[in-house]
């Protein structure tokens, strides 16, 4: 038993941020298979979502970006790479608006299940309007955010 204690708190030391993605409710995709969420420091964003080779639905998430936001964000972004799943983009859906599609599917998801208060919501859309890189459907995150605010 007190080796197991030391090994669980070992692991916290050690992986402390892994562990975040994790308390969210399970993510399932289009086909309603679980996503599974592993650390990869190696991707140069705050996670992806894409299938593994064997078909799997995972997110690859950076501990190293995340523990520099603020945890509402990092709690956006696990439903952002969630939605990416459930809209089926990782099946070969993926399109210009995806990642619009897949910010309004977050804000809403997180709406309806009561996670995203107004406070949280501000955190996420200054986080969102000061970090955002240009992507697909944004050229900055003042795009981004207006989008976000009006879905």
């Amino acid at each position: 038993m007190i080796r197991f204690l030391f090994v669980a708190c070992l692991g916290l030391i050690i992986f402390g941020n892994t562990a975040q993605a994790q308390s969210y409710p399970t993510c399932f995709n289009a086909q309603n298979i679980p996503v599974s969420y592993f650390p990869d420091q190696t991707i140069p964003d705050i996670a992806i979502a894409k299938n593994a080779p064997n078909g799997m639905p995972v997110v690859l998430w950076n501990p190293s970006v995340t523990a520099n936001m603020h945890p509402a964000t990092v709690e956006f972004f696990y439903y952002h790479e969630c939605a990416h799943h459930a809209l089926a983009h990782t099946l070969g859906n993926y399109f210009p608006g995806a990642e619009a599609q897949a910010d309004c599917w977050a804000k809403k998801t997180m709406i309806g299940i009561g996670v995203l208060t107004p406070q949280k919501y501000q955190v996420v859309a200054q986080q969102l309007f000061q970090n955002s890189k240009p992507g697909m459907d944004w050229p900055n995150g003042a795009v981004r955010v207006q989008y976000l605010n009006n879905c």
